[in-house]
């Protein structure tokens, strides 16, 4: 039988290799428990090498995002990352939710893995993609992305018929990002094709989540896309300017800090 230590190397090996693997292909190959397996992917999820999902491990790199988001993601990574797995506790089997298109949105997707029965709909091409690489592993996923007109620079569908794919279906949760955010404008965007989106997106939704870094509150951008009181929960980072927090819940919004 392998040592401990040894064992821990020859999955990261192979989760490496094959990029997703079961938990049942583990304990026959390694011949120990299903306990154990899980005991050490539990240990290799803390370690930041995979991501466990229900019934096996995805190996961290293969959901990485792709270029046109790299720069986006690069900013407060630790932050976004603590907020999208909260989000992922809002999920339940069997929902329906969005996926906006936001770079803390993209995270979600790493969290996705042991929720049975989604139904993800998107405008963002890198999340798209995401789910796309998780359904590889994930039989029970259904993903539906908007289509549109891609705004350049974004890797977002805009544009009528995004914003009509929207119109026409009725979600459980919509996890919404933000460029900005203020108690007096709510949730402002850069271009009006991002604000008729977002609109569309929260008509469509029995629950909005706005997930943003502490960063974004406080300034606003160009176009105004939908005010506070719309908003059911604002996840965000302990960061947050104590005055900013103190109006957002004065509105009576429920805030996580995280």
């Amino acid at each position: 039988m392998r040592l401990p230590e040894k064992r821990i190397i020859e999955i990261k090996e192979l989760i490496k290799k094959e990029k997703t693997v079961s938990v049942e292909r583990i304990s026959q190959m390694f011949n120990i428990s299903l306990l154990t397996v899980r005991r050490d992917l539990a240990r290799l999820d803390s370690e930041g090498f995979l991501n466990k999902v229900h019934g096996g491990a995805v190996y961290k790199e293969f959901l990485e995002p792709e270029p046109v988001f790299n720069e986006r993601v690069k900013l407060f990574p630790e932050e976004k990352d603590r907020i999208a797995r909260e989000a992922a506790r809002r999920i339940n089997d069997n929902d329906a939710i969005i996926l906006e298109s936001g770079s803390t949105c993209l995270r979600v997707v790493r969290y996705l893995g042991d929720k049975k029965n989604l139904q993800v709909s998107t405008a963002g091409i890198p999340i798209a993609d995401e789910l796309y690489r998780l359904m590889s592993f994930k039989k029970d996923l259904e993903v539906s992305i908007s289509g549109g007109i891609i705004r350049p620079g974004s890797g977002v569908y805009v544009g009528p018929h995004a914003v009509n794919y929207f119109k026409s279906i009725n979600v459980d949760i919509l996890f919404l990002s933000a460029v900005a955010v203020s108690p007096q404008k709510g949730v402002t965007t850069a271009t009006q094709y991002d604000s008729e989106l977002i609109k569309a997106m929260v008509e469509s939704a029995k629950k909005i989540i706005l997930l943003c870094d502490s960063s974004k509150f406080g300034v606003d951008s160009y176009i105004n896309a939908v005010t506070l009181d719309k908003i059911d929960e604002i996840i965000t980072d302990k960061n947050i300017d104590k005055e900013i927090l103190d109006k957002i819940k004065n509105m009576g919004i429920t805030v996580t800090i995280v």
